[in-house]
């Protein structure tokens, strides 16, 4: 027999938010445009998004497949050199030149893989997923997209390096889904 959770001080697993694999975006980096060391003591580095894509996985709706035409990462490293921060505002259009506007913020922790790509080191290798988390919205006036302005994601990001040298944000999101209940 189970416990009234409002008299045990339990919290009910349904009442917290899920996730649902919802888009991959993958975002090529066009170098970095130092800024240098600004009032709040982190450092201020500009870094251009040159092109990439928005792609829904399987199962996700509405369905997106929009290129990045325009964007920038505002990208704030703190003053102890541990983490970055992201501020993250891009464009992208779909196949009939629908645009959508990006917006994200992050935290990217500045381990030795990560520092080695974010400097342009030529040795530097993609690193794996697992120290840079994203939050994302999507503004969008157009009816096919119009869902995605009542939704939030969740990100998990890495930096990628193809073999050409070529140093892009991979970013998997998920959609946050409420949770029910009454607890």
């Amino acid at each position: 027999m189970g416990s009234d959770p409002s008299k045990t001080g339990a919290l009910a697993p349904e009442s917290f938010p899920t996730t649902q694999p919802a888009i991959r975006i993958k975002a090529g980096l066009a170098g970095t445009l130092p800024c240098g060391d600004i009032y709040s003591g982190s450092t201020l580095v500009g870094v251009p998004f040159s092109h990439g894509t928005i792609e829904s996985v399987e199962g996700f709706e509405p369905k997106v497949n929009f290129t990045i035409s325009n964007g920038h990462d505002w990208f704030r490293i703190d003053a102890d050199k541990k983490h970055g921060r992201l501020g993250i505002t891009a464009i992208a259009t779909d196949a009939e030149g629908r645009c959508m506007r990006v917006m994200a913020d992050g935290v990217v922790e500045l381990n030795e893989p990560t520092l080695a790509l974010i400097m342009g080191h030529p040795e530097a290798k993609s690193t794996p997923f697992g120290s840079a988390v994203e939050q994302m919205r999507f503004e969008c006036g157009h009816e096919p997209y119009k869902p995605l302005e009542n939704m939030m994601f969740a990100g998990s990001m890495r930096f990628l390096k193809e073999e050409s040298g070529e140093l892009f944000a991979d970013i998997r999101l998920s959609r946050i889904v409420a949770g029910s209940g009454y607890e």
